[in-house]
């Protein structure tokens, strides 16, 4: 017996990925099931009831939340031993009582332990970080298995002399993107004005995600190039407050939303701002890129083997580059649709979330 793993995903692209490999595995029947347990955990259950994707397929399901080093207490209550066990992404700090183990790997402070984001951290956080992905590090070197979602990473592994077997297989946008039934409405903050480019931003504030230098950005928009543009985002009241953002006229915010909401969030701006400092893959600008949104990105390798001649890209520690790239490429219309084109070009080279989805179960069949 079997058993799928993503009790331990809360938010996030891990639980965006989570979601599409168990939708393609109930819709389209990829493989049997009924030897197979999975635990999700209650935002997953949240998700997957929200479209209305039921695990009747599996042995069984559960829906148990594991944080951080602690097992959930209600695992011990299963008693079952599993040959294989896929965890979607990992690390994990205890025994899922598995002879083997798959474990999903989307740590880019490991894979990129020299990188700009420790210029923003104070000396005690840069140490406690340090201390934190270095024993995280140390557990997925113990995995024979790994999976990454891109070719840079499994190098950059490879150079820090992992052992383990390092399969690739890449990140995509979710197949609700090709389904325009499926696409929930989103609501616009009061006061947006339609009129003014909009930049959105898709995700939570993580630190590596860059996103106060926008405030910067914004100011010298304003007073060094006479330009007004929005800024549109899917942040918590909390995030928004910690950024101070919730006091600036032409900053607006959603609030949190859900996968079939991300369609309609693109469709309602007119180009993706993408800060971050620090990723393996992110989805988000393949997602823009499905839905014909220009993309102004970070110039890092992660992004720009990734994006390749598809985005804008600009110097994520430099608030006046990202603001003199955006002063000089909104009102480019050829600019924007040549990236838009290219866009797709760069999306088509994409598996589906089906290929994903095949090639994981490939995987745990074929360890």
């Amino acid at each position: 017996m079997n058993l799928i793993f993503c009790g331990n995903l809360h938010n996030g692209g891990g639980v965006q990925v989570a979601i599409s490999f168990i939708q393609e595995l109930v819709t389209n029947k990829i493989t049997d099931l009924s030897n197979t347990d999975i635990i999700i955990s209650s935002k997953i259950e949240e998700e997957l009831e929200k479209i209305k994707i039921n695990l009747n397929e599996f042995k069984n399901a559960y829906t148990m939340n594991f944080y951080g080093l602690r097992k959930n207490k209600d695992f011990k209550v299963i008693n079952n031993k599993y040959n294989i066990c896929f965890i979607i992404f990992g690390p994990i700090y205890y025994s899922l009582n598995s002879e083997k183990y798959i474990v999903g790997f989307a740590q880019p402070w490991i894979a990129y332990k020299d990188n700009d984001v420790y210029l923003k951290m104070s000396l005690i956080s840069k140490i406690k970080n340090k201390i934190f992905f270095t024993v995280k590090d140390l557990i997925f070197r113990k995995y024979k298995h790994l999976v990454v979602e891109h070719e840079h990473v499994k190098t950059a592994l490879l150079e820090k002399n992992y052992k383990s077997k390092i399969e690739v297989v890449s990140n995509t946008y979710s197949s609700i993107f090709d389904d325009k039934n499926s696409w929930d409405k989103i609501d616009l903050p009061k006061g947006l004005d339609n009129s003014k480019f909009t930049f959105g931003y898709i995700g939570r504030s993580y630190l590596h995600k860059n996103l106060k230098i926008l405030k910067k950005v914004n100011q010298i928009l304003l007073s060094k190039y006479n330009i007004d543009v929005n800024f549109l985002f899917t942040l918590s009241n909390e995030e928004m407050k910690i950024l101070e953002f919730d006091n600036i006229p032409n900053f607006y915010n959603t609030g949190c939303i859900t996968l079939n909401q991300c369609p309609n969030f693109y469709n309602n701006i007119d180009a993706l701002i993408f800060p971050t400092m620090l990723e393996c893959f992110s989805a988000t600008p393949i997602e823009a890129m499905k839905m014909n949104t220009p993309v102004f990105c970070s110039n890092y390798p992660f992004l720009t083997e990734i994006c390749k001649n598809a985005a804008l890209y600009f110097d994520a520690t430099s608030s006046e580059d990202i603001a003199k790239l955006i002063a000089g490429s909104i009102n480019n219309k050829n600019l924007l649709e040549d990236k838009i084109q290219n866009g797709l070009k760069v999306v088509n080279t994409l598996p589906s979330s089906y290929d994903r989805a095949m090639k994981y179960i490939n995987l745990m069949n074929n360890i």
